[in-house]
């Protein structure tokens, strides 16, 4: 295609060069086209060679431009976003394009005022055909001013990789008209008012530009509120026009309200803007508050009964016959157009019915118009001097449900003439210990020691220290200082830190103590503890008056009676218990069983001595009877308590044995009570010793102190066998603790005490002969009689007790044992052994049998060994026949036989 041929005649020739189109776009390009190889000619010297150029083609150029040519956006926006669009067939390189604001002409909006001004580039990166920009639009917030419709221009300069198109200018209309447009609106959307306060304010609220007068029409709409009924008519004329002066923003919609007397229910309405106007060319507008529900309450019309007064003080009639009168009025406030029914009752307080006054339960009926009633209580002369009294009067609910009743409980105080007596100590009481009653002048600064009593010394008592100063006053007041009433309170000893803990009422009495006497015995405090009294003085009359407390005091940390061994120390220490029989000899206690336990003292303790178990000292300790039933052998009973012939404590209120001097006032019984020296009489204070001793015979131990008895088997000779009786003791130091569980702590400790007898044979018929108290299962056997038969045969019969469920048998098919007795002293001796009668249950039956012996001797003396096979059965099995059980080790009972065959006398 590249040969160019002239034909004859032909001097000239083109020769076409096709150029490619292409989509890029791209710089002026050239390419050279050159002749050469000439045939049948030669090339000329001019032009062998000629230059193509290609101009670029502007339809491959990125053309800028704006998205629009105007854009509007309202003032309060804060923005207007405009898009710059980068279009070409080649987009493929970067671009740039500059964007400025300006001006129109005529000027409108002002750079500054009403808009940021720009100038920036806008940067292409290859591949992208469209930027967005911002341009800040200025609102004049806090003074709106409306200016209609405002524009300025944008406009895009020097693009680079590219050519400017159109629109190259956008125009940017600002707009006011809304944002800034006088708008009124209600400021809240419910407004709630009452009745009787005569009207209700709505406000109106206007924003946008308040630099105009402006008017809008506030119109009411009723709803459950009637119009003339609740509330004057608002109508949508220009009677009910608002107007809103230059400047103003608030402006209240006042709706009359029309108060009448009856009381009615929460009623509504609502209250409607309409209408705006304005002296602006743009005229106003009613924003999204256009409406408002208005509440009416009527509460000051709700019909309220009460009680006048919620006090009311009566004197108590000085003679007998005579009534005091209380007349108590119940009001009816608010509506009183319908009918009510109350009733009204009286209440026992400290004043009691039909004693102090006369009860009432009465209907008072509200009729139309009513508004006050009376009620009148008696009040009765009782006789008695008392403090002042008191009961209430209650209202109960209105029947009809109509009227609400407040203040429904009143008090009425009954005033005795001469309630109190007016009497009071000239001076404080002072705690002292009982060592130093007779010299409190003395020991003015010592503590009282610990483990002695301490006692509540009045300003009206003959050894109080100014009782010179004193007396002539209490003779003068008419005090009687044996009537005193006396409270102990107590408390911790002070911590290492100097906290204390708050004083408590000792209210706990003993069986032994009380709390309520002039002095407070030593087991409610121990050194360091701190103590005070309270004195209430009483009148020649017994007329009580005023209680006086006494400074609080500490016990001696250092002195005391009977100190623990390492001082600060809490705990046992041990005790020593033996049991002893008399015997004939002693002629006081013959033949009884003598019960002695010693233990060491320490400063508050109290010694409990029991054969039952300890539990819940604050029961255990109380002067009620639970003590009685569950610890018959024991300390915790006072001699008349006492269900045995002897107790441990007696009537004995002093030890004789203890010899020489004793303590000041220790056995004072009017300042200690007889009760408490009844029980310190088993202490020896010098040698710092509790001994308890008691007397018991056999069956007391058994029965009473839970103590049991079994043979040891060990045969002394043919006619005796030793019995071992075993009693359980429990002994606890006990310990008033102020702040612990029930006010009391204790070491408990408990030990097991044996006396070994020979006994003779026929003693254990009563109480029978017991299983070894180390076999698995127990049982009881008791020989009810004893015969010699015609062919002088040993015959014996005994019952028998299974303390297990199920019984003794015979034998059993899967026990290769059987039942059966032995005698090792006549190991010749046989016997047949027969079971008689059985109860018909497992549950311990009682059951007896016979055995005889094959042969006859003469003397049947000694050990006979009862060897039962128990059988056991689980407890959800009945009793059947024959019996369903499972076969154990065989039980052993030696029973101690002395019989003899009597020889037949001789005839004469």
């Amino acid at each position: 295609h590249s040969v160019l041929r002239f034909d004859k005649g032909e001097a000239e020739k083109s020769c076409r060069v096709v150029i490619i189109d292409d989509s890029l776009y791209e710089d002026e390009e050239s390419f050279n086209v050159t002749l050469s190889m000439p045939m049948g000619g030669r090339l000329g010297s001019e032009f062998p060679t000629a230059r193509i150029t290609i101009i670029p083609d502007m339809d491959d150029v990125p053309v800028f431009y704006f998205g629009n040519t105007h854009y509007r956006v309202d003032e309060s926006d804060g923005f207007v976003e405009v898009q710059v669009w980068r279009t070409g067939t080649d987009l493929s390189r970067g671009g740039t394009v500059t964007v400025r604001s300006r001006k129109t002409d005529p000027v409108s909006a002002e750079a500054g005022v009403d808009y940021v001004g720009i100038s920036r580039n806008l940067d292409f990166a290859p591949g992208v055909a469209m930027q967005t920009f911002r341009v800040t639009i200025l609102d004049d917030l806090g003074q709106p001013a409306l200016e209609g419709l405002e524009k300025f221009e944008l406009v895009l300069r020097m693009p680079m990789n590219g050519i400017l198109g159109e629109p190259s200018k956008s125009t940017i209309l600002i707009n006011d008209s809304v944002s800034d447009l006088p708008t009124v609106q209600f400021r809240d959307t419910v407004y709630v008012g009452n009745e009787n306060s005569g009207q209700i304010s709505a406000f109106v609220y206007r924003s946008g530009d308040i630099s105009f007068k402006s008017t809008v029409r506030c119109y009411s709409r009723q709803g459950t509120a009637q119009v003339m009924m609740d509330f004057n008519e608002r109508p949508n004329t220009d009677a009910s026009i608002i107007t809103f002066l230059p400047g103003e923003i608030e402006k209240p919609c006042v709706l009359e309200l029309v108060d009448d007397t009856e009381h009615e229910e929460e009623e509504e309405l609502r209250l409607v803007l309409g209408s705006p106007k304005s002296e602006s060319s743009f005229g106003a507008s009613i924003g999204g508050q256009k409406e408002t529900l208005v509440k009416i309450k009527d509460d000051a019309d709700k019909a309220i009964i009460r009680f006048g007064e919620t006090k009311f003080s009566v004197n108590e009639p000085k003679e007998s016959g005579h009534v005091s009168m209380v007349k108590i009025p119940v009001l009816r406030i608010g509506d009183t157009s319908k009918v009510s029914v109350v009733r009204v009752h009286t209440k026992d307080g400290s004043a009691t019915s039909g004693e102090d006054y006369h009860p009432i339960s009465d209907e008072i009926v509200f009729k139309k118009g009513d508004s006050e009633h009376y009620v009148e209580v008696e009040i009765l002369f009782d006789g008695v001097r008392e403090m002042r009294e008191a009961f209430t009067v209650h209202l109960k609910p209105d029947e009809n449900m109509v009227a609400e009743t407040k203040m429904s409980k009143a008090i009425i105080y009954i005033e005795e003439t001469n309630s109190m007596a007016d009497v009071t100590f000239p001076s404080v009481p002072k705690v002292v210990s009982l060592l130093h009653y007779d010299d409190i002048d003395k020991t003015r600064g010592s503590l009282p020691v610990a483990g002695y009593p301490v006692i509540c010394v009045t300003a009206c008592n003959p050894k109080y220290p100014d009782y010179d100063k004193t007396g002539s006053i209490c003779i003068s007041e008419n005090i009687n200082n044996t009537l005193t009433h006396y409270r102990w309170l107590i408390s911790a000893p002070t911590g290492p830190d100097g906290v204390t803990s708050s004083m408590r009422e000792v209210d706990f009495d003993t069986f032994f103590t009380s709390s309520k006497l002039i002095t407070l015995d030593s087991v409610y405090f121990q050194a360091g503890s701190r103590v005070q009294c309270a004195a209430r003085a009483v009148n020649s009359n017994g007329d009580e008056g005023l209680e006086l407390s006494s400074p609080i005091t500490a016990i001696n940390m250092e002195e005391g009676m009977c100190q623990p061994r390492v001082v600060g120390t809490v705990g046992a220490e041990p005790f020593s218990a033996k049991l002893r029989y008399t015997g004939a000899e002693d002629a006081d206690h013959p033949n009884l069983i003598k019960l002695t336990v010693t233990m060491p003292h320490i400063d508050g303790m109290l010694p409990v001595v029991s054969t039952r178990p300890l539990s819940n000292f604050e029961l255990t300790l109380s002067p009620d009877g639970t003590r009685v039933g569950n610890h018959r052998c024991s300390n915790l009973l006072d001699y008349v308590e006492v269900k045995t012939r002897y107790g441990f404590l007696t009537e004995a209120t002093k030890n004789p044995e203890v010899i020489g001097e004793t303590a000041a006032y220790q056995y004072s019984s009017s300042l200690r009570g007889s009760s408490t020296l009844r029980f310190y009489r088993n202490l020896n204070l010098e040698a710092c010793l509790w001994e308890f001793t008691n007397y018991y015979d056999m069956s007391e131990l058994l029965s009473d102190c839970g103590g049991t008895i079994g043979t040891d088997g060990q045969v002394l000779n043919l006619v005796q066998s030793y019995v071992t009786l075993r009693v359980p003791l429990h002994v606890s130091y006990v310990f008033h603790s102020p702040v612990g569980a029930g006010g009391w702590q204790h070491f408990d400790l408990q030990s097991e005490l044996r006396l070994t007898f020979v006994y003779d044979t026929a003693i254990l018929w009563r109480d029978g002969i017991g299983s070894p108290p180390e076999a698995e299962l127990q049982g009881a056997l008791y020989p009810t009689s004893m015969r010699i038969n015609g062919q002088g045969r040993l015959v014996v019969n005994f019952r028998t007790e299974a303390r297990f469920r199920g019984l003794f048998v015979l034998f059993h098919a899967a026990s290769p044992l059987s039942s059966m007795v032995m005698c090792p002293d006549h190991p010749g001796l046989t016997f047949n052994l027969s079971l008689v009668r059985s109860e018909p249950t497992y549950n311990q039956p009682i059951q007896q049998w016979t055995f005889t012996s094959d042969f006859a001797v003469r003397d049947y003396s000694g050990t006979y060994t009862v060897k039962l096979l128990p059988c056991t059965a689980p407890p959800s099995l009945e009793y059947t026949i024959p019996p369903v059980c499972n076969p154990r080790q065989p039980l052993t009972f030696d029973l101690d036989i002395r019989f003899q065959q009597v020889t037949s006398p001789c005839p004469k």
